[in-house]
């Protein structure tokens, strides 16, 4: 089936979206997540500015449900938590084409403000991950392991909620997820998001697995003897009716 644009007579605004988002991230997304970045990206895109409340009465979406498909952008490395020099938190849209290929226009200063940036709302995520504030020594292996293993923070924040979800928030046994997914090459959330799609998607396209079910001498047994035992009645029905 062959698709062609038509020819514009009145322009009315447009937005450009990134070919790597549209084929990385669609087939990943559900429908009420899409439609949330959609219309986040454009009002970005074309005025700076996004008016949350209209986006939620224009879906019909709670607050609740709008803030999980936020997160769910987070989650994917898609949208990026922030903060400026006066100290206030922001969600940046990330170019996936700048991220994979870089930015050279970016200073030295530029980009460690911006790492700092994001250490910085990655302790106080850390910390309400783990409900208490850490410790001088925690922070300190933090700091290393991000350094030793070249990781990103919102990799770290997700070592840290994937701990709490099994039970162990031992900042040492955590900082362990690093190194394993640094020997996997994972150094980002972006990266750790996209091996567990793929993983996913193989598992939902692969064939299904059937196995026979096993049956020990026992079940076996206890089979045989109920088919002799029909036989023998039927014979003694069939006697019965001749007499």
């Amino acid at each position: 089936m062959n698709f062609k644009m038509q020819d514009v007579k009145l322009d009315l605004g447009m937005t450009a979206f990134e070919n790597m988002f549209l084929n990385t991230y669609v087939q990943m997304a559900d429908g009420d997540s899409l439609k949330v970045f959609l219309l986040v990206y454009k009002d970005a895109y074309n005025t700076g500015y996004v008016d949350t409340k209209k986006i939620q009465k224009q879906l019909s979406f709670t607050e609740e449900k709008f803030n999980e498909c936020i997160d769910f952008w987070i989650n994917m490395g898609v949208f990026r938590e922030k903060r400026d020099t006066s100290g206030q938190n922001f969600i940046e849209i990330v170019s996936l084409r700048q991220m994979y290929y870089g930015d050279n226009s970016k200073s030295s200063n530029e980009i460690n403000f911006d790492k700092a940036g994001r250490k910085s709302i990655m302790f106080d995520n850390i910390e309400r991950i783990l409900d208490r504030s850490l410790t001088p020594a925690d922070i300190t292996r933090i700091q290393e392991t991000l350094m030793d293993y070249d990781s990103d923070p919102e990799l770290v924040t997700e070592a840290f909620r994937q701990g709490k979800a099994n039970g162990n928030m031992d900042v040492k046994y955590v900082l362990g997820y690093i190194k394993t997914w640094r020997d996997q090459g994972i150094f980002t959330l972006n990266d750790l998001k996209m091996k567990e799609e793929r993983q996913k998607l193989a598992k939902k396209n692969s064939p299904r697995q059937y196995r026979k079910r096993s049956s020990n001498n026992d079940e076996i047994k206890n089979y045989a003897q109920k088919a002799r035992e029909e036989r023998f009645r039927r014979m003694l029905g069939e006697d019965n009716n001749g007499n």
